[in-house]
């Protein structure tokens, strides 16, 4: 599943970005090139998944 990143904006302009489908650090990288033109975060909340790390496992095969 490709990450999905949701942009909600109130009507006094304040701003939420959630993202979807994506865990640990990876989310921050996602979202900080729209935080930043967004011009900054005054509150972060994390979701559960936050905390839950990716796992890639690089498998190498030698000869002897």
């Amino acid at each position: 599943m490709n990450p999905e990143i949701t942009i909600t904006v109130d009507s006094n302009g304040s701003f939420t970005i959630e993202v979807n489908g994506s865990s640990g650090d990876n989310c921050l990288s996602l979202t900080q090139p729209l935080e930043d033109a967004l011009g900054g975060v005054d509150n972060r909340e994390f979701k559960p998944e936050y905390r839950q790390t990716s796992h890639q496992t690089n498998q190498i095969h030698l000869n002897q």
